[in-house]
């Protein structure tokens, strides 16, 4: 049987209707790595949380708009897009639950963002505004991503994972970066510009978070590890 890999979804809230709603990269780069994606809406107070974890091998956190500074005790003070308080409710519960459960977990942009907070860390809400002399993170237009670089620290699960590969360009969507880390994560990968684009947990080599999104570049040899990686242990937690 192929492992059944959780996929969260965005969600839009206009008046009484919310839409749950995601690029279908996601769910194309998990079923190419070999697993089987499933979505679960993003109820409010859902009551299903530990039936969904223990019927899944592994969880994918997607991007999204930005999350309420109050989630890390601060208020707004930069442009900002939020996030449905809902969908931040949501993911960080089923983050949490799946990291108790010791699911493989791989947190893409604003999920590495729900990963660092839900651990207690905080973020700046808008990197061209708070980080003066930082590179460009986001295309000119929402729809476009930027490109630049990242590096991977050595001696870093991430490092593991790529096999030799240090320095790579990736698609890059994200105005907002951590600042403070959660508790015990540490920093796997960095911008030329030295903000965070990567970050894990030593003693859960099963959870990689990353800044960028290698959806956006399936082709790519870092994307495709880091999904076949998430499948493979996902199917490992099977045997």
């Amino acid at each position: 049987m192929k492992p059944c890999i959780a996929i969260t979804l965005e969600l839009s809230a206009k008046g009484e209707r919310c839409l749950n709603f995601l690029d279908l990269a996601y769910a194309e780069c998990v079923e190419r790595a070999g697993g089987l994606p499933l979505y679960f809406p993003s109820l409010p107070a859902p009551t299903f949380m530990d039936e969904a974890v223990a019927m899944i091998d592994g969880l994918v956190l997607t991007g999204g708009a930005d999350i309420h500074p109050s989630y890390y005790g601060e208020e707004i003070n930069s442009p900002i897009m939020l996030s449905p308080n809902q969908r931040t409710d949501f993911d960080i519960c089923l983050f949490r639950a799946s990291l108790k459960a010791d699911k493989p977990i791989l947190a893409i942009c604003h999920g590495m963002q729900i990963m660092n907070v839900a651990l207690g860390g905080t973020l700046f809400q808008d990197i061209p505004s708070q980080i003066p002399g930082s590179l460009l993170h986001r295309g000119e237009k929402d729809s476009l991503p930027a490109r630049h670089s990242v590096t991977v620290e050595s001696g870093s699960r991430l490092a593991e994972i790529m096999m030799g590969i240090v320095e790579f360009e990736v698609s890059s969507t994200h105005h907002q970066a951590v600042k403070t880390l959660g508790k015990n994560l540490q920093i796997s990968a960095r911008a030329p510009d030295g903000n965070v684009e990567g970050i894990e947990l030593p003693h859960h080599a099963k959870v990689i978070g990353i800044q960028w999104h290698p959806e956006k570049d399936p082709k790519s040899e870092p994307s495709r590890r880091l999904f076949q990686t998430l499948v493979a242990m996902a199917r490992k937690g099977m045997e």
